[in-house]
């Protein structure tokens, strides 16, 4: 691999500047102009771009944008933030934004990765004017050097990160389009506004369902007021505290941060929460939100409200979180949000038979298993990529 500086191997590098009028030259459709908060994630990102009318974009004819030309946030937080554009049509960028346009012998792909990596991040780093992240001028970023293997070898590398980063984007995408989507079933497959049958049903379900309080749909609760444990350790017996009960299926227990020994574990009477049974914080901020007790040994503690449903364990779940915002009503307005046990096992639901229980805790159950797959993959790909940045560059 040769060693190149970023002037050696390019035909431009130059960032544009603010519209004549800043906002005001704005248009609800025209040419994108391209700022720094739209260089995100490796990628060219067009969810918040503004435009700009053809008069703007000629007196702006310097900085327009074509294919393949490397984008680089050069001021304010997102310095150092990188993209290669990838579009056919005609687009333009701020002043916050350069451009670096490479020589046809060298690959857009390999300069963005480049810039990307550990080696070039501390290059932007060193670079700025006067330091403290106050900016890049363009005489530092052509100074920027890097090693460059043949034409091919660049190639090939950045079509290896290109698929990295469309299965990056297709897991994200997922994740958030399944979020989205139980988000909508949690308001339209349970009974909302008082009445007795929801919006969406599985086919064969036709009955009313009845009205209950919350405790008469309750085997068995744990009471964990005034029951904390003596003493913590670093390690041990995971302590599921409230920062960990965020309304999905089970708490991370890789997050825990207290523990407790066995010993203390088989004396301790949260020893005694089962598989599935709901957790639900009584106080803080995160008043209101619930999690399931995991396969695994851990211990809940005070200000934290276990119990067991009688019927299907999911379906009582995820009907307490489509009503997460009746419970947090509870709240009684002190200095720290709290709610009282009494008044959350007095609220009034509505149940069906358990056959639909189980069909809508089964199908709730599924959506969840299916975000937690797309975001361990999102998270696996990020480290492969980082991994590979490191390693596949000199």
């Amino acid at each position: 691999w040769e060693q190149r500086k970023l002037s050696d191997i390019t035909l431009k590098i130059g960032s544009g500047k603010t519209p004549s009028g800043g906002k005001n030259a704005y248009v609800d459709d025209g040419i994108p102009l391209i700022r720094s908060q739209n260089i995100n994630n490796d990628r060219v990102d067009l969810e918040d771009i503004v435009f700009i009318d053809e008069e703007t974009d000629n007196s702006m004819e310097n900085s327009r944008v074509f294919t393949d030309d490397v984008l680089l946030n050069i001021t304010g937080a997102s310095i150092g933030r990188s993209a290669v554009y990838r579009g056919k049509d005609k687009a333009n960028v701020n002043q916050h934004v350069c451009i670096i346009r490479p020589t046809k012998d060298f690959d857009s792909d390999f300069i963005q990765l480049n810039l990307a990596s550990n080696f070039g991040q501390k290059q932007i780093d060193a670079s700025q004017a006067g330091g403290g992240r106050e900016g890049l001028n363009f005489q530092e970023i052509g100074k920027m050097s890097f090693m460059f293997p043949s034409n091919q070898e660049q190639m090939k590398i950045g079509v290896y990160f290109n698929h990295i980063d469309y299965l990056i984007t297709l897991h994200q995408r997922k994740c958030e389009e399944t979020k989205k989507l139980k988000k909508y079933m949690l308001q339209k497959m349970f009974p909302q506004n008082g009445k007795r049958v929801p919006e969406i049903r599985f086919v064969g379900f036709t009955e009313d369902w009845e009205q209950r309080k919350l405790k008469e749909t309750i085997e068995y609760i744990v009471d964990n007021r005034g029951k904390n444990p003596d003493y913590y350790c670093s390690e041990g017996i995971p302590v599921i505290d409230n920062f960990m009960i965020r309304n999905s299926l089970y708490p991370d227990l890789n997050t825990a941060t207290r523990f407790i020994d066995e010993n203390l574990y088989q004396n301790f009477i949260r020893k005694y929460n089962e598989e599935d049974d709901i957790l639900l914080t009584l106080v803080g901020n995160g008043i209101g939100n619930i999690t399931l007790f995991p396969k695994d040994k851990a211990v809940i503690i005070q200000n934290t409200l276990g119990f067991r449903a009688k019927e299907d364990k999911k379906f009582l779940f995820f009907l307490l979180m489509a009503n997460n915002e009746a419970l947090v009503k509870l709240d009684r307005g002190m200095a720290q949000p709290s709610i009282r046990q009494d008044e959350i096992l007095d609220l009034d639901i509505y149940v069906p038979s358990n056959s639909e229980q189980i069909q809508i805790g089964e199908y709730f159950t599924y959506l969840d298993n299916l975000i937690t797959l797309h975001q361990r993959k999102y998270e696996e790909l990020q480290k492969i990529k980082k991994f590979m940045l490191q390693n596949m560059f000199i």
